[in-house]
């Protein structure tokens, strides 16, 4: 049986499916997030007859998550729904199941990608290229490639923009 971890976006896509052979997945931050009532229904109508297991993560993986995405440089763009549903995906990988993470979000799909998960997009082409990103300074110009704290320039304090840097072949995805 394969496994779909459904991401916020893919129920305001609409997804749906009929197919038994797939068990679908999502955290209850996906759910809290959905505002269209009939979409709410639907998801809560497919929890309740067990089509859609409702899961949290482990918070081992869940800081798994928040230092990879530290390393890359997207911990500033992930929210704590996306950084659940990585880790739900990754939990669900290590149990052994045939698992994609099913998102439109550019910041989810180069996680997932750097955390060796399967991915695919509803309504977009996906990630061409995994991005290791670099945070700079517009004021003094100087580069980090960390995220630095309060995303502000520790030397004059200047909001941080940040660009890509170093592009890596992706991995995965669909």
């Amino acid at each position: 049986m394969r496994a779909l971890i459904l991401d916020t976006s893919a129920f305001i896509q609409g997804y749906s499916s009929n197919d038994v052979t797939i068990k679908l997945y999502t955290t209850s931050l996906v759910l809290d997030e959905i505002r269209d009532e009939l979409t709410k229904i639907k998801v809560l109508n497919w929890a309740q007859t067990g089509k859609l297991v409702v899961q949290t993560p482990d918070q081992v993986l869940i800081e798994r998550v928040q230092v990879q995405a530290n390393q890359i440089g997207e911990a500033q763009e992930l929210s704590e729904t996306d950084k659940s549903v990585l880790a739900l995906a990754l939990q669900i990988s290590k149990e052994g199941e045939s698992a994609y993470l099913v998102s439109d979000d550019y910041s989810v799909q180069n996680m997932a990608d750097a955390l060796d998960l399967d991915y695919t997009g509803m309504n977009t082409m996906g990630i061409k290229r995994r991005f290791q990103w670099i945070h700079y300074c517009p004021g003094c110009r100087r580069q980090f490639n960390q995220p630095q704290p309060d995303n502000s320039c520790p030397i004059c304090g200047t909001e941080l923009k940040r660009k890509p840097g170093k592009k890596i072949k992706r991995r995965g995805g669909q």
